[in-house]
């Protein structure tokens, strides 16, 4: 199975033209909601303005980040900030990723088991990109499709979803709800209780890497 992100095979100036095009898409929404409610004097209609720079965020904010150093890419489903205090936050992909990445065309267990072998891809990338003197560094990670058992048996241990991660999805709940969708193949509304949270370090996660690439190969065939 191969994964691919759409957006960065892409030659550069094409990039570019896409991302000034999404900004650009943004600031005349923003400029049309604005308008109207200023038109109405119905102001509530200002607050789809931050619904929509939930949507169109990704699709600028993360390819900024990565270009900066800010993000780092393990796999084209699995991301992080740079590491920072000798911790590691792992995320699963963003809107942006999902879109470049899935489809709806496909069905909802292709997409699903695309997920998850993008999520094993970038873990095993991630270890190649650490040497063993470092496998103190702790990794926190959030997942909808990866259940405990299957997050034990790689080194994590699951533990309480903290209170900012769920205001987090609350306020980026409609490109989320999008990005499940497009996972799920159909429309589809993501339950805030779903989110998992575990941690590990890199060591944990190093003594699994046989276990990881058996999950790999099972995935492939």
């Amino acid at each position: 199975m191969k994964v691919v992100h759409r957006y960065y095979i892409l030659p550069k100036r094409d990039q570019k033209r896409k991302y000034w095009s999404f900004l650009f898409n943004l600031l005349i929404i923003i400029a049309v909601i604005v308008f109207m409610a200023w038109s109405t004097k119905v102001w509530l209609i200002l607050i789809l303005v931050p619904l929509v720079i939930s949507i169109y965020a990704p699709f600028i904010d993360v390819p900024t980040g990565r270009k900066k150093g800010q993000i780092v890419y393990y796999s084209p489903l699995l991301l992080s900030y740079a590491i920072k205090k000798n911790k590691i936050q792992l995320h699963g992909g963003t809107l942006f990723d999902y879109y470049y990445t899935l489809s709806m065309q496909k069905s909802e267990s292709r997409n699903k088991k695309a997920i998850l072998y993008s999520y094993m891809e970038g873990i095993i990338n991630m270890l190649d990109s650490f040497n063993e003197k470092q496998d103190d560094i702790k990794i926190e990670a959030n997942a909808y499709f990866i259940n405990p058992h299957t997050a034990e048996k790689l080194g994590f241990k699951k533990v309480k979803t903290k209170n900012f991660q769920k205001i987090i999805m609350l306020f980026n709940y409609v490109p989320i709800t999008i990005s499940y969708s497009i996972a799920m193949g159909k429309l589809s509304f993501p339950n805030i209780l779903s989110l998992k949270s575990y941690e590990c370090t890199m060591g944990d996660l190093r003594k699994n890497r046989m276990k990881l690439e058996a999950m790999i190969e099972r995935i492939n065939h």
